[in-house]
């Protein structure tokens, strides 16, 4: 419970306008959790998640949230092996009973169809008209599977959003690598909600990743949502550590190697201009720049290296601190400190 109430409120000092902080009814615990986290007095709402079942829903309500998602599957497939091949009619019935629950209580209620990228397109209008008839508070499009591309949601959202008038959330799975490519392209055609985890982290491939988002909007779509987006690697930190996943060094936004330089010619022009090789400023997101010593690394580097030890050497020397440090990498060690000051000694230099 500590940590979850950690990364809340670290999501909180982002900005996050709606924390999903849970699944009540799972267990005493995560209802416990989830009520904590909502009674934390927040800036952000907090939600969770419910089957479209009154058990769920009040344990909601003994939680003390602001918000519910109650969720069905809803593609043949769903109906069929969840439910037992249940008439259509009568699943929607279930559905908009568990929106008028919500509804009756005072809750927020977002009403997600499960599998609606796999789902004909006129049964999920069908099912979310009815949530819009029932005073829905939004309505969520899951691509359960990760199944759709960007130009089919750009063509599901746009038909969607003839026919529905309340606010559209997506709910993206990463399975080809498309979650956040999805739920941008859904922006563009009117959704205006996105379901996201940090790190990217989730069931499978995961969904789509916080800081992906709120940095491509930002950057690349001219888009800023206000998001204090400096505490954004402490938050994948933070992530990671407590759910220990770790954190892939070439994950977008906030991988290890993300800030990483070893190519001389790229060193050489970062220590002149950042942004001959970076998109944006590793402080932007609240952490630093590492130049790396290898096989790759020119004088620039050493440079760089020997200036924050206040070592200063001739040009002569400077090349052959190069040439041992390509010497070490291409033998298979790794050049860290230690192994910096022994290659300074070899080179007859001391600290």
């Amino acid at each position: 419970m500590d940590e979850k109430l950690e990364i809340a409120h670290k999501l909180d000092e982002l900005g996050i306008p709606q924390i999903e902080a849970g699944f009540p009814i799972v267990s005493k615990n995560e209802k416990k959790s989830v009520k904590t986290i909502a009674n934390e007095g927040l800036n952000a709402n907090i939600i969770c998640l419910t089957r479209t079942k009154k058990e769920d829903i009040d344990a909601a309500l003994d939680a003390d949230v602001d918000g519910i998602i109650t969720f069905m599957g809803l593609s043949d497939l769903h109906l069929k092996v969840k439910m037992d091949n249940k008439p259509r009619d009568e699943i929607n019935a279930i559905c908009m009973d568990a929106v008028d629950y919500g509804k009756d209580h005072g809750l927020f209620v977002a009403f997600s169809a499960e599998d609606a990228t796999r789902t004909e397109l006129p049964k999920l209008l069908e099912v979310y008209k009815e949530a819009q008839d029932h005073k829905a508070d939004r309505i969520h499009i899951a691509d359960t599977t990760g199944s759709i591309n960007p130009y089919a949601m750009q063509y599901l959202v746009r038909n969607i959003r003839k026919e529905i008038d309340v606010e559209i959330a997506l709910h993206c799975h990463n399975d080809f690598g498309f979650a956040v490519a999805n739920s941008i392209a859904g922006l563009f055609e009117g959704a205006s909600s996105i379901s996201t985890t940090v790190n990217g982290i989730g069931e499978r491939a995961g969904n789509a990743s916080l800081e992906e988002l709120i940095m491509a909007l930002k950057l690349l779509y001219n888009k800023d949502l206000g998001f204090n987006t400096e505490v954004i690697s402490e938050l994948s930190q933070m992530v990671s550590k407590y759910s220990e996943i770790p954190v892939p060094d070439s994950k977008a936004i906030v991988g290890n190697n993300v800030f990483r330089h070893e190519s001389g010619i790229h060193v050489d022009a970062i220590v002149k201009d950042p942004f001959t090789y970076e998109p944006y400023l590793p402080e932007m997101i609240g952490t630093k720049r590492q130049i790396v010593l290898g096989k790759h690394s020119g004088k620039a580097a050493i440079e760089e290296k020997l200036d924050s030890l206040k070592i200063k050497v001739d040009n002569e020397k400077l090349l052959e601190i190069v040439k041992l440090v390509k010497e070490e990498r291409e033998n298979g060690a790794i050049i860290t400190n230690e192994k910096f000051d022994e290659i300074l000694l070899k080179a007859n230099i001391k600290r």
